[in-house]
Formats: C-alpha cells, structure tokens, sequence
C-alpha cells in the first residue's frame, strides 16, 4: 500500500490511485477515511442500487460507490456514496462532477453515522445535489432530503424495498 505524507490541506492530488486503500473521501482538505462496510451494509446497498438500476428512466446512469468530486477554488472534493444517480453520459471514466448528480445514497454504518446524518448532508446540499438519502440497514428504513422533483420515479422504487421512516 501507497502511503500518503501531506503537510497541510489533503488535495484530491495527493491520494494514491490505489484501490486496495480503505475508502478515503475529502472534505474542505480534511481526510475521511472509513473501513470496508459489512456484509448488512452491502447487502442493502445491493438492494437499492439494483432497485434504482431498474427503475430509472435512461436519462440517469445509476452507479454503486461513485467517485463524486466538487472543485471549488482550484480544489477538489471528494465524496464516494453508496449508491449515485446522475446524469446520463457524465462524469470522465473516474469522477463525476457534483453538478451532473440528482441524487446520492449514504446507508450508515455504527463507525460513518454521524458523518452520514449530518456531514455529507450538509456538504451535498452545499454542492448543489438536488436529493439525499439516508438509510438506516438496521431498521431498513429511508429518510429523503432535498428536492425529489424530477426523481419520483427513485422515491418509488426504493419504497417498494425499504420504507419511509
């Protein structure tokens, strides 16, 4: 494994192109970086991901653990949700822009359920994600934020699994 030696802020840059890293996201040049999620985390992830797939419209390309970035300022901010929903044909074959997102899922786990619930809402509505989800794969409940006009269709198929709370 890469090691990673920063003085200051962390820029998308200065991570490795290694895949066999844990997940590492940035936010305003801070590091995140969580452990692989467990096999309830992935099943649920499985779950919504494959409901999203057949549901959606092919104007929108469904993605399971997408590399999201958000330049500001000449600098790079990288988020990977669980599952991204985006406009059709974006992204350069390794991000995609915040700006061609409609949608991003988060399914907590007990080690990301603050960053989950509070950071990455803040910071996706930040960016201008339309909507967010959160799910909790305990309860297997969903909790939607933001505006769903143009994703009805998602909010449908992920009732259809996983319930309102």
């Amino acid at each position: 494994m890469d090691t990673l030696q920063v003085q200051g802020r962390v820029r998308l840059e200065d991570l490795p192109e290694d895949t066999a890293w844990p997940k590492h996201e940035i936010i305003d040049g801070s590091l995140l970086v969580t452990p692989w999620a467990g096999t309830i985390h992935q099943a649920v992830v499985g779950d919504v991901y494959f409901a999203l797939r057949s549901a959606a419209p092919g104007t929108v390309t469904v993605y399971p653990g997408a590399n999201v970035r958000h330049t500001r300022d000449g600098e790079s901010d990288l988020l990977i949700p669980d599952v991204v929903v985006s406009a059709a044909g974006s992204g350069d074959g390794t991000y995609l822009d915040s700006s061609d997102v409609l949608l991003t899922v988060e399914v907590i786990s007990p080690s990301t359920r603050l960053t989950d619930t509070v950071t990455k809402r803040a910071v996706y509505a930040e960016w201008g994600v339309p909507a967010y989800l959160i799910i909790d794969p305990v309860t297997r409940t969903s909790v939607w934020h933001g505006n769903m006009a143009g994703i009805e269709w998602a909010v449908d198929a992920v009732e259809v699994i996983l319930p309102s709370a």
